[in-house]
């Protein structure tokens, strides 16, 4: 029921309403319409629907949207029965249509310095009827890079969600590749397995057991890296945009406690990567933008370590204007000195992204990075830093970025940077 008055004089409304809740329920019985080739049984896992809890419209939600994030239906609809099942059970009804089980997806991304690089992939969402999504994953980059060879990549995951609860899935993975960086060149094979628990749409985390090998040689002679480590990682975004943020902050934060064989120290690599926005103005036409990244090697020396897991700064994912992985360290190893990565990484950016029309945008960034042996700060580590502009235009799927950037301090780079991609550059 509902009495409202209005009082003209104080241009004021009033109003009382009286609500009747209704019965207290619980979740019913899940039909389940409209599967093809999905499993009814693994349905029901991965919606996780509480049978015979109290009702709770968040709950069903959440059912929803495990379906949804499998990636196997086009269409997901969780309805309650009209009719109450004595005594107080609601029943809800799951139409689902599924869309097609395959698909591929290429791309493109070409730098003055670092070359070009192509990706692709191909994946199948239902390979067993289970929505276990398979995927084989293909990269080839710095092609017609000035100071490395041709890289490549082959990798194969398999992921089954509702494993172990219906927000917990594992995933399967294997990967060989060929790397020719300026300071090494070698061969590598992972494979290994992981389980990532989704706490909120927000809140992710992950663990995992990872076999590692690599074979290589650089300046100083070869060498041969084997460890099996242990990846514990978090998640947290509250971005408004995964592509084009405007408000809001990402972190993502990683610890592997390794376990060296033959030459191979153990140790722990530790890294972190945190992102932060704001928005000014009528619809956020001017965002401030800025990361933080760090990186740290604990327990290994820096010759023990796996040498895919050591850091280097320079080029678009840390400073650009700066030549790719420019900028490491320099050590002895058997009376010979040669560059490598280094055991100690710090790296920010800050960007200014103006909204000029409704799909032009420009940017004014200015990156910095530091390497060191032992310290952050310290004699044993060396600064490098960029700054340039950048040109986007808003799509459909996110901006396309140009972004021209040079060297402003260091002695890692000479020269104008110039890097095209797709998305913000964080």
């Amino acid at each position: 029921a509902q009495a409202i008055a209005a009082d003209h004089r104080d241009a004021s409304l009033s109003a009382d309403v009286t609500l009747d809740p209704g019965p207290r329920l619980r979740f019913g019985a899940l039909t389940v319409t409209g599967l093809d080739r999905m499993s009814e049984r693994r349905t029901r896992k991965i919606a996780g629907l509480p049978e015979g809890t109290v009702f709770s419209p968040d709950e069903l939600d959440r059912a929803a949207e495990r379906l949804r994030r499998t990636g196997v239906f086009a269409s997901v609809v969780l309805a309650e029965d009209a009719e109450i099942t004595a005594p107080d059970l609601v029943g809800i009804t799951a139409t689902l249509t599924e869309q097609r089980r395959k698909r591929y997806s290429l791309g493109a991304e070409v730098s003055s310095f670092e070359g070009l690089k192509l990706s692709g992939y191909w994946l199948h969402r239902n390979l067993l009827g289970g929505a276990e999504r398979f995927q084989i994953d293909t990269a080839i980059t710095n092609i017609g890079a000035q100071a490395s060879g041709v890289d490549y990549a082959l990798g194969i995951t398999l992921d089954r969600p509702a494993t172990l609860t219906a927000d917990t899935s594992l995933g399967l993975n294997a990967r060989i590749a060929h790397v020719d960086d300026t300071d090494y060149r070698a061969d590598s094979l992972t494979f290994g397995f992981g389980f990532t628990h989704i706490f909120s749409p927000e809140l992710t985390a992950r663990v995992g057991l990872q076999y590692s090998y690599l074979n290589g040689s650089d300046d100083a002679g070869s060498f041969l890296n084997r460890n099996l480590a242990l990846p514990l990682g978090l998640t947290w975004d509250r971005r408004d945009s995964r592509t084009d943020a405007t408000r809001g902050f990402f972190l993502d934060a990683e610890l592997k406690p390794f376990l060296g064989f033959g030459t191979t120290d153990s140790g722990l690599r530790m890294a972190v990567d945190a992102r932060g926005y704001r928005g000014f103005g009528a619809e956020n036409r001017v965002v401030l933008a800025a990361r933080l990244q760090l990186g740290a090697i604990y327990g290994a020396s820096v010759i023990g370590t796996p040498r895919n897991d050591l850091f280097y700064s320079g080029g678009g994912g840390t400073v650009r204007g700066q030549p790719y992985q420019s900028l490491g360290v320099n050590i002895l190893r058997g009376g010979s000195a040669f560059g490598t990565g280094g055991a100690r990484f710090v790296a920010t950016s800050v960007e200014a992204r103006v909204r000029v029309t409704e799909t032009i945008g420009l940017v004014g960034f200015v990156d910095a990075g530091s390497v060191g042996i032992t310290g952050f700060t310290d004699a044993s580590s060396d600064w490098h830093a960029g700054a340039g502009l950048g040109l986007r235009y808003a799509t459909g799927f996110g901006p396309i970025r140009v972004d021209v950037a040079a060297p402003v301090r260091g002695n890692t780079g000479d020269g104008v940077q110039v890097y095209v991609g797709i998305g913000q550059s964080f």
